[in-house]
């Protein structure tokens, strides 16, 4: 089949996409902030990432990318060494920021990809099931008009 160029719209709720990214940041960040007396300075990333990629899954690349620029300003301020400071990033921090903005920047276009193609596979069966039935009535037509004709044609060839 052809590329299929809406595959881009396989989520129709792109208003209220935007809404739930920036609500799943508040959930990530409470969650962590929450568990950050447990956990320190160990996994600062992973509720945000979580996230990322649940709102990739649900509602496309777009409201993903929103989440990441609204997680990094957090991750930095509150999750990374000295705590709730802006200071000049080191290395660590740096390598830290590139790992999570990279990792998750792929896996939200990867998945992103895949539910284009499911898209593109449903629309695919949609089309196919459609000829397929038109196939069929116009199959049953045929058949119809040439049973008419049989029948018209046989009484006068036997008299």
């Amino acid at each position: 089949m052809r590329h299929n160029l809406n595959a881009k719209r396989w989520c129709s709720a792109k208003g209220y996409a935007y809404l739930v990214a920036v609500f799943g940041v508040l959930i990530a960040f409470s969650l962590r902030y929450i568990l950050h007396p447990l956990l320190g300075a160990s996994l600062p990333l992973f509720f945000f990432q979580l996230n990322t990629i649940l709102i990739a899954f649900f509602f496309g690349i777009f409201p993903a990318i929103l989440t990441l620029v609204l997680s990094a300003p957090l991750l930095i301020y509150f999750f990374l060494e000295p705590f709730e400071q802006f200071t000049v990033l080191d290395q660590r921090d740096v390598t830290l920021l590139f790992a999570y903005i990279s990792y998750t920047l792929l896996t939200a276009i990867l998945v992103e990809l895949l539910r284009r193609e499911q898209y593109n596979a449903k629309m695919a069966f949609l089309v196919s099931e459609t000829r397929l039935k038109l196939m069929v009535e116009g199959d049953q037509k045929m058949r119809s008009i040439m049973r008419n004709s049989i029948s018209k044609n046989s009484p006068n060839q036997l008299t």
